[in-house]
């Protein structure tokens, strides 16, 4: 496989014709079972609209795969002869097909559940209630112990007259991740409405206008047991020790009895679920016969108990690894927002939506000792936060050095005094990236690097905006949705942004960077290897 003149192949850079056809191929043979058995028997006889239901299900599914793969020679392109053909120059030597490789992945779930339901109206009141258990089990075929949770549930809605409405439901959930003790969380939540638009003294005058005007709040306790990517966190881990020896002799140490046990993880078993505490108020309005809905929500949660290493934890407690506690803490607050538009023009009828998703969230308690400089702390940022990062303050100008030319004509760039140097470029030029001094030490170091430089790489806004038309059947829609207040680091890994880095003839770059009359720079100097923080 020959390559264009200035490209070549190696573990890094990868030609994608080679990948698509030149690779080899893969086989799959897949099985699925699903199944779900679902009973029901209304119970009038006791009550009327009392009535019993179970579910059991079972899935399986089942993946074997055949690999074979093969690479093939690959050569360089380093000029054309007289006749103005490619000459190549062999970069690797070709594998024909290999053995095939085989693999193979399974999994299957299990789902119990059994409830009770009562629904009924009296009069201008509305009844209902649930009481439901469910027991869940999912394994993987690497995994020799499943995966398992149960949970009791039970919910209750009361509503009066179409204006008022109250809900309270809570769930005792138990997962295998915590000890015996610590299974087991309680979660309750409550929920109450009011209509205003269906109250007596709602004016007449507005109610064609104003079909519906509902004010909503809600309070409620969640829990969250996949805490990390590790099973049974509360229980102690060993590891192989140093070995001994009972005696010596001539030639040194004798008598060895192998290695000891050492203490990993130590054992945690009040390790529990994180806790999440939502609240709600929210508000829907409906004008002009359905014309116009929109809806308004406001949230705020806090979550606490979340499974974090200690970082504060002195060495002199023992522990060989730091301990895990349920001991971190978030905040996460924001607006949620929609509104649709809806009208008929004969027999076409139109409609627009638009939504809108704002929130943020601030990291309360991280386990850290407060820093003296206090742009390094961990504690009041966000999540997913660009942290670690030099704040850039321009570029290098003419006008930040003294310049010394020789008799050559080769120029020679020295900071001025007062401005800072950098630890991270052996010899700054213009054009190179300046960086904010925050500490005011006169050196751009790892104290002046920031937490939470920019916005956090999940964006905090979502929006989006679409149009539908219907006509006698006939459905068109067009959507489009952004994503806002957000920041991506295109330079965190070697290979992510860095120009000529893995080729194999890097360019030249000199000062076709700079505006007419070579003063001024407009994008950074290039370097012909990777610049440190440049």
């Amino acid at each position: 496989m020959a390559h264009s003149p200035g490209t070549t192949q190696n573990s890094n850079k990868l030609n994608p014709y080679n990948q698509l056809v030149e690779s080899g191929y893969q086989k799959e043979w897949r099985s699925a079972i699903q199944s779900r058995v679902d009973i029901e028997q209304k119970l009038d006889i006791i009550t009327t609209g009392l009535k019993i239901r179970g579910a059991i299900s079972y899935d399986a599914n089942s993946t074997y795969r055949m690999t074979r793969l093969k690479t093939p020679s690959t050569y360089f392109a380093t000029g054309r002869d007289a006749d103005g053909k490619l000459i190549y120059r062999q970069i690797s030597n070709g594998t024909p097909f290999g053995e095939p490789i085989e693999g193979s992945s399974g999994n299957k779930n299990i789902y119990m559940e059994a409830a009770l339901n009562y629904d009924r109206t009296f009069g201008k009141h509305v009844v209902s209630a649930m009481a439901l258990t469910y027991q869940k089990e999912s394994q993987l075929q690497t995994d020799a112990l499943a995966y398992r949770k149960q949970a009791y549930i039970g919910r209750t809605v009361y509503t009066y007259d179409g204006r008022y409405s109250i809900e309270a439901n809570f769930g005792v959930t138990g997962s295998e991740n915590f000890s015996e003790d610590n299974r087991y969380g309680f979660f309750p939540a409550v929920g109450l409405a009011w209509n205003v638009a269906n109250e007596p003294f709602f004016p007449e005058s507005m109610r064609q206008a104003v079909g519906n005007l509902k004010l909503r709040a809600s309070i409620g306790r969640t829990g969250n047991d996949n805490v990390t990517s590790n099973r049974f966190m509360y229980r102690p881990t060993f590891a192989d020790g140093t070995g001994y020896n009972w005696g010596i002799g001539s030639s040194g140490a004798l008598n060895g009895v192998g290695n000891g046990l050492v203490e990993g993880r130590f054992s945690s078993p009040n390790l529990g679920w994180e806790i999440e505490v939502k609240k709600n108020f929210g508000i829907d309005v409906s004008l002009f016969n359905g014309a116009i809905d929109f809806q308004v929500d406001y949230f705020s949660n806090r979550r606490t108990d979340i499974l974090l290493q200690r970082r504060t934890i002195s060495g002199i407690a023992g522990f060989r690894q730091a301990p895990w506690q349920n001991f971190g803490e978030v905040t996460n607050k924001g607006i949620d927002g929609s509104l649709n538009l809806r009208r008929t023009f004969g027999e076409v009828t139109v409609s627009a939506r638009g939504n809108l998703t704002l929130a943020r969230n601030k990291i309360i308690e991280y386990d850290e000792i407060p820093n003296f400089i206090p742009w390094m702390n961990i504690t009041g940022t966000r999540l997913n936060a660009l942290n670690n990062l030099l704040l850039a303050d321009g570029l290098f100008t003419d006008a930040d050095f003294d310049i010394s030319v020789d008799p050559d004509g080769k120029k020679t760039y020295t900071l001025k005094s007062g401005i800072p140097k950098t630890n991270y470029v052996s010899s700054v030029m213009p054009g190179d990236i300046k960086f904010k001094d925050l500490n005011g030490d006169g050196v751009i170091d790892d104290f002046d690097r920031v937490k939470d430089a920019a916005n956090p790489t999940v964006p905090e806004l979502i929006y989006g905006f679409g149009f539908n038309a219907e006509w006698k059947g006939f459905y068109a829609s067009l959507f489009f949705q952004g994503a806002g207040r957000v920041s991506v680091n295109i330079n965190d890994q070697a290979n992510a942004f860095m120009p000529f880095h893995w080729g194999s003839t890097r360019a030249t770059c000199g000062w076709k960077w700079w505006k007419a009359g070579g003063r001024k720079p407009i994008l950074r100097r290039m370097y012909s290897s990777p610049p440190a923080r440049n």
